[in-house]
């Protein structure tokens, strides 16, 4: 739709595991860092969303000693509610080491359930917005 968002996330001591690398749960993690900086961006402090669908493929290993990956936001659909995203995570080296699609739907924690986007919101996200 619009432009890509782009966030650095660093590669934490925690995040690695037995094989020296960091452990494929953590890459939901990465890429939930990366979605909420652009959640906030794009529709402003501490926006309310859920995730009701998620597909990650696994690309390339990340290791301790990269110490920080990039992720990337990407709008592909937005509907009423939800908005569908192209994710990816890459290395220093620019090598794509997840890729991921992902639909979150915009919540009302009050009411406990979706809300639709605001004008200002959808216009916003179609735009698509940058780092």
């Amino acid at each position: 739709m619009g432009e890509a968002f782009e966030r650095s996330v660093d590669v934490r001591w925690r995040d690695g595991d037995a094989l020296g690398h960091v452990n494929h749960a953590v890459f939901l993690t990465y890429l939930e860092e990366g979605r909420d900086a652009f959640f906030t961006q794009a529709l402003g402090s501490d926006p309310s969303y859920v995730v009701v669908r998620l597909e990650v493929d696994l690309r390339a290993e990340v290791r301790l000693s990269d110490r920080r990956v990039r992720v990337r936001v990407e709008v592909e659909r937005l509907s009423t509610t939800s908005l569908t995203t192209h994710e990816t995570i890459a290395t220093p080296s620019g090598e794509v080491a997840a890729e991921a699609r992902v639909v979150t739907v915009r919540w009302d924690a009050e009411l406990r359930k979706p809300i639709p986007f605001s004008e200002a919101e959808r216009s916003r996200l179609e735009a698509g917005i940058t780092s």
